[in-house]
């Protein structure tokens, strides 16, 4: 895609229920702009080959997508386990190895809406070979 489908995208996309469809590589993409009612914020949700499957937000124990359109277009998001003040509890109890052992451990999952157009679109851009505007 050209700077100038990048600019029509992004303008259609500040518009309150503004959509799009993309082709990237073999997926028709669907960008949807809906408002999120619990932050009052207007999100982008993407929708591939017209639907989008609750499994795809799932991640394995390493943290990678179980699904190529979880890492081609969904926003990836992570939270530790445990909180800092069980790691200190651990620490004192079990020592700083298994303290540290349990802090590196994170819950990653994989989100639908995007906040922001830009980070969107450099992650569509860094994960897909060929991105074309469907009229």
């Amino acid at each position: 895609m050209e700077q100038k489908d990048w600019d029509d995208l992004q303008a259609q996309m500040d518009t309150p229920y503004g959509s799009m469809e993309l082709q990237c590589d073999q997926f028709k993409v669907s960008l949807v702009q809906h408002s999120k009612p619990a932050s009052r914020k207007w999100v982008t949700y993407v929708f591939v080959d017209g639907h989008y499957k609750g499994a795809w937000s799932f991640a394995d124990e390493n943290g990678e997508p179980k699904h190529e359109e979880a890492r081609r277009f969904l926003r990836k998001s992570s939270k530790a386990f445990f909180s800092t003040k069980e790691i200190e509890a651990y620490r004192k109890t079990f020592g700083k190895r298994r303290a540290t052992e349990l802090a590196a451990k994170r819950h990653v999952w994989f989100h639908a809406d995007w906040t922001s157009f830009n980070s969107l679109k450099k992650h569509l851009i860094a994960n897909n070979t060929s991105i074309q505007r469907i009229e």
